[in-house]
């Protein structure tokens, strides 16, 4: 029963969480050439591609049809869709919420890992087994939906990349002798501070696409720790974590680049936008005027909750600013333009 969890986690990536539950689908090109075909339309099978040489391959629209909308002269920038077909449903009853949705939330809930996994089991999987979903999106990216001002739905691949990571370990498994700290000009940092605890950080300072992909990354820091096997329960979670740059394949069409926080239990702590963009990102669509979410104000709160967890993790009250020194990289960016 555990490795079959385990293997699960490796096995379905493109989902994070089990394609069964309709809370969360995330479209892979697959999905989408099915779902369009069973829609009788024409595909260009060249841009349906996931080639990453070519512009085209990254973005394009799968639906030929204009909605009838209606956008509302108002700060929410509300766009009504009068009319949306199989495909738009499905985006509503996946991702909805109070009949609306926006771009940003459609991102965000694609790139959620929680997968409600039995705590007896989280605790016998491997550091290399949990970042097993995110290795396969290095490889084959993720398909993000992205819906425009008159509705029509696209699709983008985005890339991620880990930006940093604050990794509290319990020593008892881990012998001095063997730490090998020649690794460690990789960007990352070991310190012991306490006879019981040592703690890894990680700082990605190269630009996105010059980047190694996170499977180097994670085999560098079991060199640095002369260990082959680091399980989950061997990690202090309440002060660990680390943090996944999502940047789009096609920089010409999205401008924007997404920092995501995650705890080690598969938990989404929230999402930060480099280079904001709200017309792009919050605009709601939804199918009743008077009744939509202000997406965002609640991704407002959310940069509240991920600054006060990095200052819980760092032991600063949250009353205090958060030292520079404890801000890494891409997080430096985002604060520099928020």
């Amino acid at each position: 029963m555990e490795s079959q969890q385990t293997f699960n986690i490796q096995q379905n990536f493109r989902q994070f969480a089990g394609i069964n539950d309709l809370n969360y689908i995330t479209f892979t090109n697959n999905q989408f050439n099915q779902m369009y075909n069973n829609q009788k339309a024409n595909i260009n099978s060249t841009k349906a591609s996931n080639d990453r040489s070519t512009a085209d391959a990254d973005s394009f629209s799968y639906q030929k049809n204009n909605y009838n909308y209606e956008k509302l002269k108002n700060p929410e920038n509300r766009i009504i869709l009068k009319k949306s077909d199989e495909f738009v449903n499905e985006l509503f009853k996946a991702f909805g919420e109070k009949n609306s949705l926006c771009n940003f939330s459609l991102l965000e809930k694609n790139i959620d890992i929680n997968m409600n996994i039995e705590k007896d089991v989280i605790k016998k999987i491997t550091l290399k087994e949990y970042f097993e979903c995110f290795n396969e999106a290095s490889f084959l990216c993720l398909n993000i939906p992205y819906l425009d001002k008159k509705g029509n739905v696209s699709y983008n691949i985005f890339n991620p990349t880990l930006s940093s990571m604050n990794l509290i370990l319990k020593k008892n498994k881990i012998k001095e002798e063997n730490i090998n700290k020649k690794y460690l000009k990789n960007n990352f940092s070991l310190n012991f501070i306490s006879d019981d605890l040592i703690k890894i950080q990680f700082d990605e300072t190269n630009q996105p696409y010059n980047r190694d992909i996170i499977e180097t990354k994670i085999n560098i820091l079991h060199k640095i720790l002369g260990q082959k096997k680091i399980t989950l329960d061997n990690i202090i979670k309440d002060n660990s974590y680390f943090s996944i740059l999502w940047t789009p394949a096609d920089t010409y069409k999205i401008k924007s680049s997404f920092l995501s926080f995650y705890t080690f239990d598969f938990k989404l702590i929230g999402t930060v936008i480099l280079r904001i963009d709200d017309y792009n990102w919050f605009t709601i669509f939804c199918n009743d005027m008077n009744n939509y979410k202000d997406f965002k104000k609640e991704y407002l709160n959310k940069v509240n909750v991920v600054e006060s967890f990095l200052k819980k993790c760092n032991n600063i009250n949250d009353g205090d600013n958060l030292e520079r020194n404890l801000i890494s990289y891409d997080y430096k960016k985002f604060r520099n333009n928020y």
